[in-house]
């Protein structure tokens, strides 16, 4: 395979990591978004339960709020545990997007090395033509 083709390649996975890495953040956004609505809403929930406590309430709506708390409680650490996971799959990717970045800037420089190469060779190449042609001319004088 060539330089030329691996540099792509390279930026494709470039390209390809960072829109991967897009949309864990979202995700990763939605789901923060979602654990603050849960914590909000066990919040309120709380207070009007203590509201409702304190002016007494039956054993069936205490269970029916204990179901609904427990509910909220599991919801809530759902959500925790999508965000830690969603927060580790974006630092892999980010770990990847570095490696591929580091990857294509080290084929850049090789490639710019290659047609630095390539340059100075065609120049001297030019210079022994152009010194050639000098040599034969002053000889045919």
């Amino acid at each position: 395979m060539s330089l030329d083709s691996l540099r792509k390649l390279r930026g494709q996975a470039v390209e390809a990591l960072m829109m991967e890495l897009s949309q864990i953040a979202q995700s990763l956004s939605r789901s923060e978004e979602r654990y603050r609505r849960i914590e909000i809403e066990m919040l309120k929930d709380a207070e009007t339960y203590r509201h409702q406590a304190k002016q007494g309430m039956t054993i069936e709506a205490m269970l029916e709020w204990q179901v609904r708390m427990h509910s909220q409680q599991a919801a809530l650490g759902q959500a925790h545990l999508v965000i830690e996971q969603a927060t580790l799959s974006w630092q892999r990717i980010n770990n990847l997007l570095v490696e591929a970045n580091q990857e294509c800037k080290l084929l850049d420089r090789i490639l710019d090395q290659r047609k630095a190469i390539q340059c100075a060779d065609l120049a001297r190449q030019e210079q022994r033509a152009t010194d050639e042609a000098a040599s034969r001319r002053y000889l045919l004088r």
